[in-house]
């Protein structure tokens, strides 16, 4: 029998239909195979993927993508670890992007006092209950050294932190009060976890007690939000006085995954709790 042309285009087009109906199959059926967390892991890396990380930073986010797919089974191990041992919730995601709103406060507050360990700048300061037992431990050891870390701000609530940033606006104007302090709802500080040290601004980095955080506050569970030439990921400018607290398996991950960015970090362990979430629907 002679074939029409348009009989065998027809064919063609049944032919290539039939194959990419064949080719989404299979890949469903090979995805469904995998181990639960291989296809967690595959929906954190896309969610990862698709946040608006500057084009400046492309290659550096591709080579820790590139380095987590290489060694799936070693990178799901560090960050179940992690989720195990984040039993007081210490790694939520909170940046510019992604606000708490005026009504979140930590349940575990606890307020500073004068004490042995570490002075404070002012009385009415408050962390929360983990984050101030690693202070002084923290405190504890830098006093060993003879350093003593001044704690000069910690815990803001919505409230303070609206009148704070407006205050910012008023003096340098809104473009730059963007660039060193957080609206409200989106400051580390409302979560009870972060802290400031000593005069808060690029001169403590050259004192003794700024040098002694820099080199030796991760030891302790603390790391720094906001490196230096990091801006465009973490939305502030460099701050070398601001830790926050998140626990000595979240740092150890941190530098080994995420080249010592926190808010890299921190912002897969939200990928990966939002796919966990997806598949659980």
């Amino acid at each position: 029998m002679k074939l029409t042309r348009t009989t065998m285009m027809k064919t063609v087009c049944g032919l290539l239909i039939a194959g990419s109906l064949f080719s989404c199959q299979k890949e469903k059926v090979e995805a469904e195979q995998l181990p639960p967390e291989e296809i967690q892991l595959q929906k954190a890396v896309q969610l990862f993927k698709d946040i608006p990380h500057p084009a400046e930073f492309s290659e550096e986010v591709t080579g820790i993508i590139n380095r987590i797919t290489e060694s799936k089974t070693l990178f799901i191990t560090d960050i179940q670890a992690v989720e195990e041992h984040d039993t007081d919730n210490l790694l939520i995601l909170i940046d510019k992007r992604n606000n708490v709103g005026e009504n979140y406060e930590p349940e575990d507050l606890v307020p500073l006092v004068k004490n042995s360990s570490y002075p404070i700048s002012r009385n009415d300061l408050s962390l929360r209950v983990p984050v101030e037992k690693a202070l002084v431990v923290m405190a504890e050891a830098a006093k060993e050294d003879g350093i003593s870390l001044l704690v000069s701000s910690t815990y803001r609530s919505y409230a303070y932190q609206t009148k704070l940033f407006q205050r910012y606006v008023d003096q340098d104007g809104e473009a730059m009060a963007e660039r060193y302090s957080a609206r409200p709802g989106t400051s580390q500080h409302q979560l009870g976890v972060a802290i400031d040290f000593g005069s808060i601004d690029d001169s403590y980095a050259e004192t003794k007690a700024g040098r002694w955080l820099a080199a030796n506050a991760e030891k302790y569970g603390f790391s720094l939000s906001f490196p230096k030439e990091y801006e465009p990921i973490t939305g502030y400018m460099w701050e070398c006085w601001h830790f926050r607290y998140i626990g000595d398996y979240a740092v150890a991950f941190q530098n080994n995954w995420f080249n010592d960015v926190q808010q890299y970090m921190i912002e897969f362990v939200d990928c990966w709790r939002k796919a966990a979430a997806e598949m659980d629907m």
